[in-house]
């Protein structure tokens, strides 16, 4: 019996003699990290007894969350080169390990809204100046710069040149908002108006729009008649600048996804120029632009395209805004719904004032949740009767980092993650 008993106390002392182990830290990287690109690296660590954990970071231009024990926190990165050190600990000893980092650099972009318009820029409306050459325009103005007019002007178009979307691999486009001024785009011919088509092509800034490449369009009834009318926007021109004598119709074409070049494209929106009654009318920026620009084009009614700039004497850009997207992979199915899709967050990344924006196919009653990155709930409000509507969010006093916007409507949740820059 007492040898047994020995024989018991061996294995156990043996059991704990193998299970005690001084650490071993270490950690692997999924990739290359990129600047604000919130990362989580694979904590790899032995050892026994429990382990803590300290992470550091050379030099400190960085976050670490939720903080800096935890045994796999979220890092974001500035730009530079960087040493990320783990330190692991327990009662046998203490064990360190460190990667190099270099080269950090900008986040490929999976979900960008491209602009043409700075955010120093003011959003401008204009009439069609007299022309003696024109019937209908020697006096008086008879209609708009940017829209149905006088001139009859068939297309509107905007160029992107491949560099306000380089970031995004594979790019594509989801949906183009368009700023209208809704006291200048309205149906006269019927309730519902003329179709307004949306349309990308291929081209270049110096030559044009070329190939079609697709188009949309939605009823000018429905878009005149949108709820979602504002007087100030944030996403493009100056977010502090407000409108009195009309308002403004954030308008969302959806493509679902139409592959552009990388080469660069034009993004356009055809008037009702056949139609005398009815009429839109696009924001642009002012005509004090000093830069010389060529990136807004107008189809005349012979059909030939020219510049605002040469043919107009407008260095204007036009409030046509492309929503860019990577591709999705081919072979995998893409189980995006409409309620998904029809719900945008710009800008993103942001400095803490970002907008909202739903285009929902019917009205619903919305639940909206601000949550930190540790999973906390800042905010929740209800709103009801979303259609077409642009909420305002207020992060500016909140610490840099990683935030997410929860949005229900009692089936379908979808969370956006929300980049703040400070």
């Amino acid at each position: 019996m007492r040898k047994k008993l020995q024989l018991i106390c061996l294995a156990i002392l043996t059991c704990l003699f193998i299970k005690a182990q001084a650490p071993v830290a270490g950690f692997t990287l999924a990739g290359q990290p990129c600047i604000n690109g919130a990362f989580e690296p694979t904590n790899t660590s032995t050892g026994s007894p429990t382990l803590t954990f300290g992470w550091s970071i050379f030099p400190a231009t960085n976050t670490i969350l939720p903080s800096a024990t935890a045994a796999s926190p979220t890092i974001t990165l500035g730009s530079g080169n960087y040493t990320i050190t783990l330190v692991a600990t327990n009662s046998l000893g203490t064990s360190s390990y460190s990667q190099a980092i270099t080269g950090v650099t900008t986040c490929p972009a999976c979900l960008d809204t491209i602009r043409m318009i700075k955010n120093i820029d003011t959003l401008a409306k204009y009439a069609a100046s007299n022309n003696t050459l024109v019937l209908g325009c020697q006096t008086g103005f008879a209609g708009f710069l940017t829209g149905t007019n006088c001139y009859k002007d068939k297309e509107f178009a905007q160029y992107f040149p491949p560099s306000s979307y380089s970031n995004t691999p594979l790019p594509q486009v989801n949906s183009v908002i368009v700023l209208f001024d809704s006291l200048g785009t309205r149906p006269g011919s019927s309730s519902t108006g003329v179709p307004i088509y949306c349309k990308l092509y291929g081209g270049t800034m110096g030559a044009g729009p070329n190939s079609l490449i697709n188009q949309v369009s939605d009823l000018l009834g429905t878009i005149a008649g949108a709820t979602n009318k504002t007087v100030t926007v944030k996403y493009c021109g100056s977010p502090t600048y407000t409108f009195t004598g009309s308002k403004i119709i954030p308008w969302k074409f959806n493509f679902g996804g139409i592959v552009v070049p990388t080469s660069g494209f034009f993004a356009a929106v055809q008037t009702p120029y056949s139609s005398v009654l009815d009429s839109i009318r696009i924001f642009s920026n002012t005509k004090t632009n000093l830069s010389t620009d060529s990136s807004g084009w107008f189809l005349q009614f012979t059909n030939n395209w020219r510049t605002l700039r040469y043919g107009r004497n407008a260095k204007v850009q036009l409030a046509i805004l492309p929503i860019i997207a990577c591709q999705a992979i081919q072979g995998i199915e893409d189980h995006k719904t409409d309620f998904n899709s029809n719900i945008t967050v710009m800008p993103n990344p942001g400095n803490g004032q970002f907008s909202l924006i739903f285009t929902l196919l019917k009205m619903e009653n919305i639940n909206v949740k601000i949550i930190n990155s540790l999973g906390q709930e800042l905010s929740s409000d209800r709103l009801e009767n979303v259609a077409n509507h642009v909420i305002n969010i207020d992060l500016r006093n909140r610490p840099t980092g990683i935030y997410f916007i929860e949005v229900s409507n009692g089936n379908e949740k979808v969370t956006k993650k929300l980049i703040l820059t400070n």
